[in-house]
């Protein structure tokens, strides 16, 4: 019986969660659930304190804690694995890059095309990235931006591991030129127009994370404990996405939005451009999965940048009162300033809700593409540059605050188009049914999705409890 134990843990920036799941035949049965604040000083304490939880919960077997259940475990603490990417061309290299570090379950904090300067060197510097993701030509292409660009770097004091993955032709130039930094290769990200080969980049920043994240604050002593290297969490949650979208009925086209404290992660399912005669597609066709985070999305850590951002959206949904808006700026400055408060009355209530629904919104639409009509004199057609979520039928919600929704409003946030320029719609979702994971269990079960992908995927679906409006 033992061998059917699997225990899960993700480590997070604020709590670390323990699941304990028994394997009956092809399904998972969650037998017990522990939540420890994160030892952010020692994160293996936290780790061994939410293991021990689950091992002895109500629902597990008695010998549970003796018998060597085998652990799953993820990390986003330490903030993830920070990387700013140099392409060429923002529509081509760039937006490769792009999807190359954001798929690894990293966060894109710059993005740079064309001849790194001055001041983006500056930017680069106080951002202190992990991974420089270096491309840009196909193989035989351009050559002298990327060779610019590495010269350019080769003169920064980052202690940033380097990733060239760009225009093979030069590769051995541009490792000559970087010579005494810190400096990987994978395979041409884009080694012809068109085509896109991100696995070997994907690759090298997973194992970067395992080099940088877990050297430190005591995740060494958990890897030996576990007996398995750690997932980034994105990229858990990442290929649970996946294997829903491939293996359960229904389910073909989704999206899931998970939003914490300092960031917004948008993942979608679903295929990225529909065609026809009247549309063109500018840029590359992007993935049918596809992932973005949003660094200045957040309930807390991030709610000051939130803020700023999105204070337009903030101010039409408060009123044009300015007393309204003086009000929610104050409370901003609260919770940014202690991330585990919990409001205590309607109105903290009131300013989570508007600051949850400023996130939503703002995710969407930065991850949808956009069409625009254009005229010529053969006629009419429509631009689509991005991806067209029109399509998603199921929209989930995770994340400690879109986990506990009791009505739909929140997450139907994602569908509502940008109107400031009427030009241009945005190809969000048009109405998806909508869900919570109101067990937390995204991550949990990401963890497992790699060993028992049609399981994990079959027991994710079946924890989402279906949000429909409330009514009076």
């Amino acid at each position: 019986m033992n061998d059917r134990l699997l225990l899960s843990v993700d480590i997070g920036s604020t709590y670390t969660k323990a699941g304990l799941f028994r394997l009956d035949g092809e399904e998972l049965r969650l037998l017990g659930k522990a939540v420890r604040p994160t030892t952010v000083d020692d994160l293996g304490r936290g780790f061994a304190e939410a293991r021990a939880a689950a091992l002895a919960g109500p629902g597990a077997p008695p010998d549970a804690g003796r018998s060597g259940v085998p652990v799953y475990w993820s990390s986003s603490a330490r903030g993830g694995l920070k990387i700013a990417a140099v392409g060429l061309t923002p529509d081509l290299t760039l937006s490769v890059a792009r999807m190359a570090a954001t798929s690894a379950g990293g966060k894109v904090v710059r993005a740079f095309s064309y001849e790194l300067a001055d001041d983006d060197l500056a930017e680069l510097e106080s951002v202190a990235p992990d991974i420089i993701l270096l491309t840009g030509g196909t193989d035989g292409g351009n050559s002298r931006v990327v060779l610019h660009n590495a010269a350019r770097l080769a003169g920064t004091p980052l202690p940033a591991v380097i990733l060239y993955a760009g225009n093979r032709k030069v590769r051995d130039q541009v490792e000559a030129v970087l010579n005494g930094r810190d400096v990987v290769t994978a395979a041409n990200v884009m080694p012809e127009v068109g085509v896109i080969d991100i696995e070997p980049a994907r690759d090298v920043i997973r194992r970067a994370f395992l080099e940088r994240i877990v050297d430190g604050k005591g995740l060494a002593g958990v890897v030996e404990a576990a007996g398995r290297e750690p997932l980034p969490t994105p990229l858990a949650v990442f290929e649970l996405v996946r294997t829903i979208g491939e293996l359960v009925p229904g389910w073909e086209d989704f999206a899931l939005i998970d939003m914490g404290g300092a960031t917004t992660d948008f993942y979608s399912y679903t295929e990225s451009f529909h065609g026809g005669d009247a549309v063109l597609l500018r840029g590359l066709r992007e993935p049918k999965l596809k992932r973005t985070v949003e660094g200045d999305l957040g309930l807390r850590v991030s709610a000051e940048a939130l803020f700023r951002s999105e204070s337009a959206f903030l101010e039409s949904r408060l009123g044009a009162g300015g007393s309204a808006m003086a009000d929610l700026r104050a409370y901003v400055g609260s919770v940014s300033r202690e991330t585990g408060h919990r409001p205590a009355d309607g109105r903290g209530r009131r300013f989570d809700e508007l600051l949850a629904a400023a996130c939503v919104r703002s995710s969407s639409l930065r991850h949808a593409g956009t069409v625009q009509r254009v005229f010529t004199p053969q006629g009419g057609f429509d631009v689509q540059r991005g991806k067209d979520l029109r399509r998603v039928k199921r929209l989930v919600g995770s994340g400690g605050y879109l986990a506990g929704l009791s009505g739909p409003a929140i997450l139907l946030e994602a569908c509502a188009s940008d109107a400031a320029d009427p030009d241009v719609r945005h190809l969000v979702p048009e109405a998806p049914a909508c869900y919570a994971d109101a067990d937390h269990l995204i991550p949990l079960l990401g963890n497992l999705a790699a060993d028992f992908p049609a399981s994990a995927a079959r027991a994710a679906v079946a924890g989402f409890k279906p949000l429909r409006p409330l009514t009076s």
